[in-house]
């Protein structure tokens, strides 16, 4: 009896079918699943995209700023309750960090260096807007007459001076800003004396150090409402925390901030 083996599946044309073919077809079917899947996909992106672009809304959340009236009034008025912003100064120990977070050129860094080590000169003690050298003698009393010697005396104890004015040695202090409310790409510039640095509001702050300026304000403008409602602007130094009012794009804000 001759041996039986196993035939290979016929063709329709009764041929035998070859394995590669038999694999190429089983795989096709999957294959095209897998694209029309993914086209489907990419598909409905794209539509959605079309229509936040064009119709202004989209599958997605999307967050602004809305507050109220009564809100906004409220900010207003627990900010001008605060008064001073007490400013936390850069200990000495902190002083290269700090000036590495003003993100400052090259230039500008050495000329901070040479005004941060300063001594200041002491201004020199007057007398009725003169100079201790040149305070005219005391007046003798009537009748008495004064020799060289006692003028010369006289003018050894010159009457009570004013107070010499207070010198000022430039000093750093941190400053932290974030986005109080909704992260939308609110952005602002702060200005304290002559350092200028423009900030993308984030909801987690940022902390770097300005000079403490010597006429007791820093001002910060808005540059940019993310996406409308106002910018929403938190400060803060060291420990001290303020929400500053609704802002609006080129509006500027004074601060008054002091040392203690």
């Amino acid at each position: 009896m001759t041996d039986m083996k196993e035939m290979p599946p016929l063709q329709p044309d009764g041929a035998p079918e070859k394995k590669g073919a038999v694999k190429r077809n089983a795989s096709f079917p999957l294959s095209a699943k897998t694209l029309l899947a993914a086209g489907a996909f990419v598909g409905a992106v794209v539509i959605g995209m079309s229509l936040y672009g064009n119709l202004g809304f989209s599958i997605f959340p999307h967050q602004t700023d809305n507050l109220t009236e009564s809100q906004r009034q409220e900010r207003l008025e627990a900010f001008n309750a605060i008064g001073i912003i007490h400013l936390a100064i850069v200990p000495e120990k902190d002083r290269e960090k700090a000036i590495e977070s003003m993100q400052l050129s090259s230039e500008a860094r050495a000329s901070l260096q040479v005004d941060l080590g300063k001594t200041p000169a002491l201004a020199p003690q007057t007398t009725g807007g003169q100079s201790a050298s040149q305070a005219p003698l005391s007046p003798q009393p009537a009748g008495n007459q004064s020799s060289a010697k006692a003028g010369s005396a006289d003018a050894e104890q010159p009457g009570p001076a004013l107070a010499p004015a207070k010198a000022r040695q430039m000093q750093l202090a941190w400053i932290t800003l974030w986005d109080s409310d909704v992260e939308d790409g609110d952005m602002v510039r702060i200005d304290s004396e002559g350092y200028s640095r423009t900030v993308y509001l984030r909801n987690k702050p940022v902390t770097f150090a300005v000079p403490v300026p010597a006429n007791g304000i820093i001002s910060v403008t808005g540059i940019r409402d993310g996406d409308g409602g106002g910018i929403t602007v938190g400060l803060g130094s060291g420990a001290v925390k303020a929400i500053l009012p609704i802002m609006s794009v080129g509006q500027v804000l004074p601060l008054r901030v002091g040392v203690f």
